[in-house]
């Protein structure tokens, strides 16, 4: 079995096209705006700073995608948990409404740059399915369905018989169809942006652990064990893997981690059994998972994994079983890779573009939809560290959301797994 330890990607790694090759630091650097993260959205910031004009430099520690970018299921969601009637409740009609147009365009938006630099990722923009099972979750999916339709957004609430037909199971009661959204080989995605924004005028430098920031007169010093690195602005990209980088920011996010399985290319008569549609799934509750397929038939199935420490070897062995649950065909011999990284949780659900200090920036809060999140808020920090115009923009006026218990975080969602699973042994035997 592929697993984490052959390659931190997983199945990634191995269906991935080659990154392109990148010129390592051997000099000191000076830089208007440095980088720190090399993923979806610190390649999306470089390379609309370079657009701009800006001179940008991405630092990653590891090579682009090694984090949460080239983890990920893939799926492209458009949106963010909140439904247009609660961000309006939360924030007024206004800026409610900004704030539901920014989150309904960031599909679109990673689907614009493959188109323009013509990245090779296996994208797919048939859609994305929202499924539920029971009475409650179906109905907040159809009231979240008539309100995304009543913005003139491409969704359907769909039936058990049209979920059934899609998926290619029964185990679910209905759920919602989201036009706007899709799927890609989200290392793949990186890659290309990494190698986009080199070609716009960006510089990239793998292989460079920032070890601290500290002012240096305007600007900052961003030491490391390499050449010395210099930049009038810094914007941290590092979401979930920020680390002790900047400690302030550590309580305004939970890292957790998100694991995934995924089957060898199935032989023709369940090919057209296990989700013969090929659209992405996200299971709203009931069994807590993501699934989709892959271009060359692989099976793919994600959920949380370990909270607090390395995923044990059974969570990743329960994944398989959920599978099973949707598709008994499925066996466990069948997976034959598995791996995991963290993305970050805020307390109210929504991404964050901060500004905690002059010049320092930062962009965190993915919630499970990173892949167009941190791709719109890497377009949006080089827009605000450019100077544009900010107005429409709500996501920059939000501030950081810290967590009061900070402390607690993991024993309660410990305690929080433990019911669920208990619960779902009790209604599913």
């Amino acid at each position: 079995m592929l697993d984490a330890a052959s390659s931190p990607q997983g199945l990634w790694a191995v269906t991935g096209t080659p990154a392109a090759p990148l010129v390592h630091a051997e000099n000191d650097v000076a830089t208007e705006v440095a980088i720190v993260g090399g993923g979806f959205c610190g390649m999306s910031a470089a390379l609309h700073l370079a657009e701009r004009g800006v001179d940008a430099t991405v630092i990653e520690a590891e090579a682009p995608g090694w984090g949460a970018s080239g983890r990920n299921g893939g799926q492209v969601i458009a949106g963010v948990k909140l439904d247009p009637c609660e961000m309006v409740a939360a924030f007024g009609s206004e800026r409610g409404q900004a704030l539901h147009r920014f989150a309904a365009g960031t599909a679109e938006l990673v689907f614009a740059l493959i188109e323009r630099f013509q990245i090779r990722c296996e994208p797919h923009r048939d859609g994305w399915i929202q499924a539920g099972r029971s009475r409650a979750v179906l109905a907040g999916i159809a009231a979240r369905a008539a309100d995304l339709q009543r913005q003139g957004e491409d969704v359907e609430h769909i039936d058990a018989a049209r979920m059934a037909e899609l998926t290619g199971t029964r185990f679910y009661g209905g759920g919602m169809l989201d036009r706007r959204s899709g799927s890609i080989q989200p290392l793949s995605f990186a890659r290309g942006l990494a190698a986009a924004a080199v070609a716009s005028g960006a510089r990239v430098l793998p292989g460079v652990r920032i070890r601290r920031l500290r002012r240096h007169g305007a600007g900052w010093l961003l030491e490391n064990s390499g050449p010395e690195i210099r930049a009038r602005t810094v914007l941290l990209a590092t979401n979930a893997y920020l680390g002790d980088l900047y400690p302030p920011l550590r309580k305004a996010m939970i890292p957790v981690e998100s694991i995934q399985v995924a089957t060898d290319p199935l032989e023709q008569d369940r090919d057209r059994q296990v989700l013969p549609s090929r659209l992405p799934v996200s299971d709203l509750v009931d069994l807590g998972v993501y699934f989709r397929r892959d271009d060359a038939g692989r099976f793919i199935i994600g959920g949380a994994g370990g909270l607090g420490g390395p995923t044990p070897d059974w969570l990743f062995r329960a994944l398989a079983g959920r599978a099973r649950a949707l598709y008994p065909s499925l066996r466990p011999t069948d997976f034959t890779a598995r791996w995991g990284g963290k993305l970050a949780l805020t307390r109210d659900h929504l991404p964050r573009l901060v500004t905690p200090e002059v010049g320092l920036h930062a962009a965190y809060g993915c919630n499970g939809r990173g892949v167009a999140l941190m791709t719109m808020l890497g377009k949006l920090a080089a827009m605000r560290i450019a100077g544009e115009e900010s107005r429409g923009l709500p996501i920059a006026e939000l501030p950081p959301a810290y967590y009061a218990v900070y402390a607690l975080r993991v024993p309660a969602m410990l305690a929080a797994r433990q019911f669920r699973l208990a619960r779902r042994s009790l209604l599913h035997g």
